[in-house]
């Protein structure tokens, strides 16, 4: 379904939302209002009114799965002299903070809409116990936006070339990261997939071991592919999801026109708001079997 002349697709985060926003409006009492579920009311919803999902214009990784599985075999030995408080994974992931829903809600074909080009690099990272997240770093292409004195604390932001992660920004993180390492005197290991932008700097790395994951496994192995960055795009849509609907509730003419600085303080919070056990469960794959923190993983 799109709203008339708003081009707005609606998909199921954006129909829950607007029931929510309805029964606010409307005042109807808590008591009498149902569980504005995806799973539970949405589906009778959409099967009272014939409402499908509809693609209004992803592909998968290919996973060795040979190899991955040589591969979990390999890090467990690798990781047996490792407290898991002390290993880490680092990846990155390009959020389309204007995009449109890729699916819509809809009676009947959804019509072709121009997709939004607008993109960051989210660099994210922690540790297997989910107690430790490190800085979220943005990548952008904006070399020195006017806002950035205003970012939010806790997140970096850095401009560079088309905004993708590039082998001396790679270096430049993990020296940032070696000199905090060995403030704290400990000494990690730190995982990563093998983009060649992630390339090992000739500077010695005492306090962080970089140890990189072959070539077709990060998707079955990477703990940050098992729903961590998953997790951080979900709660920065549900942000998005809001923020677009007040625009046009309000009569905006481009409600998708979100400023670069509002999806940093989206990706702040939403990555503050992660739950440590959400991170745990995520390494919770055949390569990595930690037990009580503070015991190796083996």
């Amino acid at each position: 379904m799109y709203f008339e002349g708003g081009g707005v697709a609606l998909n199921g985060r954006l129909l829950v939302w607007l029931a929510r926003k309805c029964a606010e409006e409307l005042k109807i009492p808590q008591e009498d209002l149902p569980r504005f579920t995806r799973t539970g009311w949405l589906q009778h919803f959409q099967r009272r009114h014939g409402i499908r999902s509809r693609r209004a214009h992803g592909e998968i990784d290919s996973v060795d799965l040979v190899a991955a599985r040589a591969e979990a075999e390999r890090l467990r030995k690798v990781l047996a002299d490792y407290n898991p408080s002390d290993v880490f994974n680092m990846d990155e992931a390009a959020l389309f903070y204007q995009a449109l829903p890729r699916r819509s809600l809809c009676v009947r074909a959804a019509p072709a809409l121009k997709q939004r080009k607008a993109r960051v690099t989210m660099v994210v990272g922690t540790n297997a116990t989910g107690s430790e997240k490190l800085p979220l770093l943005i990548l952008g292409t904006a070399k020195r936006p006017r806002w950035l004195r205003v970012k939010p604390d806790g997140v970096d932001y850095k401009g560079v070339g088309k905004g993708w992660m590039t082998a001396a920004v790679f270096s430049e993180w993990l020296q940032d990261l070696e000199a905090r390492m060995a403030a704290e005197d400990r000494r990690i290991l730190l995982l990563v997939d093998n983009a060649p932008s992630h390339k090992v700097p000739e500077e010695a790395t005492p306090h962080v071991r970089v140890v990189k994951l072959p070539p077709n496994t990060t998707a079955a192995i990477q703990p940050m592919d098992q729903g961590v960055i998953a997790t951080l795009k979900a709660r920065v849509m549900d942000a998005q999801t809001e923020a677009i609907m007040q625009a046009y509730m309000h009569g905006e003419e481009d409600p998708h026109q979100i400023k670069l600085a509002q999806a940093l303080q989206w990706c702040k919070q939403a990555w503050d708001d992660i739950p440590a056990e959400t991170i745990k469960h995520c390494w919770n794959t055949p390569a990595y079997s930690s037990t009580e923190a503070g015991s190796p993983i083996s």
